[in-house]
């Protein structure tokens, strides 16, 4: 109705504005693409517009993209910060059995830097953490409270009790094992 298309022109002539293209996501506004007059003040012509709204559409897709990207690694910081202030060590192995994620207490208790340890695979980690590992990324069963020993100095050994679980997709399948 033209009541309501008054205030849009006025706000397009005030800002001197020619044309202004939504910029959507999902059938939601993202933000909009205004446009000063052309300089040799053609109007835009539909394979301009057509243009225009592709152009739109992808920057949707990239803002999307953005805000997903900023939504990951804020999850990705929460994990950390979760991990570093655990007085429990916690090794993640991968479905290939590559060492994908661990804290600095894993670090100190197997006497590993962080970088060391997430450059090992499940082969390589001290036996007493990597074999259960393996087991639980092979059978996909958990194991509890089992107690072993990291091999330490003077043959005096560091006790634990670890656990371990599955690491599993949203379809059930074992994509990786965690040890605490």
């Amino acid at each position: 109705p033209a009541y309501q298309a008054r205030p849009l022109l006025d706000v397009l002539n005030a800002n001197k504005w020619a044309l202004v293209v939504p910029i959507t996501r999902e059938h939601r506004l993202q933000g909009v693409l205004a446009l000063s007059p052309k300089l040799s003040g053609d109007p835009f012509y539909p394979d301009e517009l057509e243009f225009l709204s592709i152009l739109t559409n992808q920057v949707g897709i990239a803002v999307r993209n953005a805000q997903l990207y900023k939504e990951v690694l804020l999850a990705n910081q929460y994990v950390e910060n979760i991990l570093r202030t655990m007085d429990s060590g916690v090794i993640t192995i991968d479905e290939r059995g590559k060492v994908a994620l661990c804290n600095s207490t894993a670090s100190r208790l197997t006497g590993l830097s962080t970088e060391q340890l997430t450059s090992l695979s499940v082969d390589t980690l001290p036996t007493a953490l990597g074999s259960q590992l393996q087991e639980t990324l092979l059978d996909g069963y958990p194991r509890s409270q089992v107690e072993t020993a990291l091999p330490g100095e003077a043959d005096r050994g560091t006790p634990l009790v670890c656990s371990t679980s599955a690491l599993r997709d949203e379809r059930g399948t074992v994509i990786g094992a965690l040890i605490v």
